[in-house]
């Protein structure tokens, strides 16, 4: 930033960013999009789709006019429905759309203090906390991307009051082991896990049962990934009632969506489409992990979740189609594939990551003939 620009800044009253946001990939409009054949690697949404179930019942919800009233701000019908799911109390839930819009909820209801956000991550975990008022520190993940317990980022210098964590990572596709969580747990104040992508994982153990003895635990879940609804974002906050009581005095349930009453009980019910699911990412996960760790340049780190982050290096001795991660994925574009590029996001310093989401072995097979043909040319 220049100095006239920090004077006009000043002069203006805006305050600094908390963040630097990463390079978006942009969805095109709706009317382009019907035109398209592009196969979408950049999200990490369910492969097998939406439910259709889901899609009956929203489709009667609008042909019955239930788009002329407001929706239900407190969300009666889906917490009672949760409280059933999970055996807990109605009174440990706080509905919500995103899960950007769940953490900035929470974040705001505690006085200012240190939170350390786990990356690499979504940047939308600092601009949640930063925007409420926290100060942000990076809590970088060594070899592997694990994330370390509180006790080895306080030895690399890293210390902080409350923190924001995921199971599983994004883009790392690592799992949180729950002895690292109870080490943040007996550290922290407070402490977010974000668990949207919980029930694609290969085998991933959630961290709700904690919340009833740990208070300072606030869990976040979304209808977006395990149901493949990005288009129509739910999502929820799972703690102690006292905790959610706390929450819930700070926070606007305006965006509260009309479709969290409509599937509610489908929420309970629909568990056939996440069973077949997770017995073929079973299989999926590893074999897309192993095609693509075959391809000349191209890195893969373990993964656990429907998604693999990847590496590409043109090295010395290599003598490949493209020369960098972002020549691939415009290559990869231009044959009508979608992969997410990383340059940007907190905790990964250079452009040579990205990451590539499961889709159907179908889809799967086509990208990795695609990469093969971009790079070494068969």
């Amino acid at each position: 930033m220049t100095m006239t620009q920090r004077d006009t800044g000043a002069r203006s009253g805006v305050r600094a960013c908390v963040t630097a946001l990463p390079e978006q990939l942009l969805s095109p409009p709706y009317e382009l999009r019907t035109e398209m054949n592009w196969i979408d690697f950049s999200g990490t949404a369910n492969p097998l789709g939406t439910p259709p179930s889901f899609i009956r019942a929203m489709e009667s919800a609008l042909a019955a006019g239930e788009l002329n009233y407001p929706p239900d701000r407190e969300a009666h019908a889906l917490r009672s429905v949760l409280a059933r799911k999970y055996g807990l109390p109605v009174d440990s839930f706080l509905v919500g759309s995103t899960v950007g819009d769940m953490v900035r909820a929470i974040a705001q209801t505690y006085q200012p203090c240190t939170v350390g956000v786990a990356v690499p991550g979504p940047v939308e975990y600092a601009l949640a906390a930063g925007n409420a008022g926290h100060r942000v520190v990076e809590i970088a993940s060594p070899g592997g991307f694990v994330i370390p317990d509180p006790a080895a980022a306080e030895r690399h210098g890293i210390r902080f009051d409350a923190a924001v964590l995921a199971n599983p990572g994004y883009p790392t596709s690592r799992l949180l082991p729950q002895p690292t969580l109870r080490s943040y747990l007996e550290a922290c104040g407070w402490v977010v896990v974000d668990e949207r992508s919980i029930e694609l994982t290969l085998g991933g153990e959630s961290m709700v049962p904690l919340v009833s003895e740990h208070r300072n635990l606030v869990v976040v879940r979304s209808f977006c990934e395990p149901f493949a609804m990005p288009g129509i974002p739910i999502s929820y906050c799972i703690a102690h009632p006292d905790t959610i009581a706390q929450i819930a005095r700070f926070y606007d349930s305006s965006a509260v969506p009309m479709f969290a009453e409509v599937i509610g009980d489908l929420a309970l019910s629909e568990t056939a489409h996440l069973e077949r699911t997770r017995e073929f990412l079973d299989s999926e996960i590893p074999w897309l992990q192993c095609m693509l760790n075959l391809i000349p340049g191209i890195d893969i780190y373990p993964a656990e979740a429907n998604y693999v982050m990847c590496s590409f290096d043109n090295g010395p001795d290599l003598a490949l189609g493209v020369q960098s991660a972002d020549e691939l994925a415009s290559r990869l574009q231009l044959a009508g594939f979608l992969i997410r590029k990383l340059e940007g996001t907190p905790g990964l310093d250079d452009g040579r990551y990205f990451c590539v989401a499961v889709r159907t072995r179908e889809d799967n097979e086509k990208l990795i003939a695609a990469l093969r043909e971009i790079i070494i040319g068969c």
